[in-house]
């Protein structure tokens, strides 16, 4: 089978126009995919692998692929940060991240659809499943190591936000000395895995935290505060199937609901829920933040 064959059992995907900034799916979006995919994966084997005319950013080759893949079983599917690890079977990993514009779609196997667009890889497994991956922009990756290896862009990876080795005095130590934004901090993956500019927002209203107080000056109190506030609101998302801004969209194809609770994200002049001042943007580290001045303060 090659790519441009219609994919069985699928419908094609509208592509979002770009709204304010394009959207990289964050840890509730990856994880709502997760979610979505692992109970129809988990179990079957990779039976071929089909590849598009354009690679991605990082792909590894389509030869690759397959000798990695073909035959061997997915024994489970997890979360690490922003990336999708794939564990076979016979301990090789296979590692997805969805860039800014990647989707990754399941096509069931009944009756056959029209074809999608820009679809640069196909996996087909047992029981007639076609897993696709989308990408307008091609900045995502799709990379196989052998058994035993462990896959050096995770060696980059924090600590994820509901470990019980992050608290915040954990948080504060990696902030002691530091000059630079709260906001651009929490964007850090190299000290917390996962979070990007839409949660990264929204945590600091919650938290009444303006994005740009230096995150060495906060108290414990203060990340006791943003830690409360991070949990919960990506609790909150992942329960709404994550945000869609611009491209979002979960493995069937459907946009996420936690838009409609965004308090600040993208809401610049309209007025705040909680003192009616309006929602200011300033650009921090080259991504709009979005905050209210009213309920905000610099903290040091």
């Amino acid at each position: 089978m090659k790519l441009g064959d219609p994919i069985t059992g699928w419908k094609p995907v509208p592509l979002s126009p770009l709204q304010l900034e394009t959207q990289m799916p964050e840890l509730p979006e990856v994880e709502v995919i997760r979610r979505g995919l692992a109970p129809c994966l988990v179990g079957r084997r990779f039976l071929r692998v089909s590849v598009g005319e354009k690679s991605l950013r990082r792909q590894s080759p389509a030869r690759e692929l397959e000798r990695r893949l073909v035959g061997r079983r997915l024994v489970a599917l997890r979360r690490r940060g922003k990336y999708l690890v794939f564990a076979l079977e016979d301990g090789a990993t296979l590692l997805v991240h969805l860039g800014m514009t990647g989707h990754l779609l399941l096509g069931p196997k009944k009756k056959p659809m029209p074809n999608l667009p820009h679809v640069h890889l196909s996996f087909h497994l047992e029981g007639g499943l076609n897993l696709i991956y989308q990408d307008i922009r091609r900045f995502g990756q799709v990379l196989v190591f052998p058994p035993g290896t462990a896959p050096p862009p995770l060696k980059e990876v924090g600590r994820e936000p509901f470990s019980r080795g992050v608290t915040p005095q954990w948080l504060r130590a990696q902030a002691r000395g530091r000059s630079r934004p709260i906001k651009t901090f929490l964007l850090d993956s190299r000290i917390l895995a996962g979070l990007g500019n839409i949660y990264a927002c929204e945590i600091l209203f919650a938290a009444g935290i303006h994005p740009a107080t230096p995150a060495g000056g906060l108290s414990a109190d203060d990340w006791g505060r943003i830690l409360k506030e991070t949990r919960r609101i990506l609790r909150a998302a992942i329960r709404q199937g994550g945000t869609t801004v611009a491209n979002y969209l979960n493995s069937q194809g459907e946009a996420g609901l936690f838009q409609v609770h965004l308090l600040v994200y993208g809401k610049e002049g309209e007025p705040c829920r909680s003192c009616d001042a309006p929602i200011a943007r300033l650009i921090q580290a080259g991504r709009s933040t979005f905050f209210c001045p009213g309920c905000q303060k610099i903290l040091a």
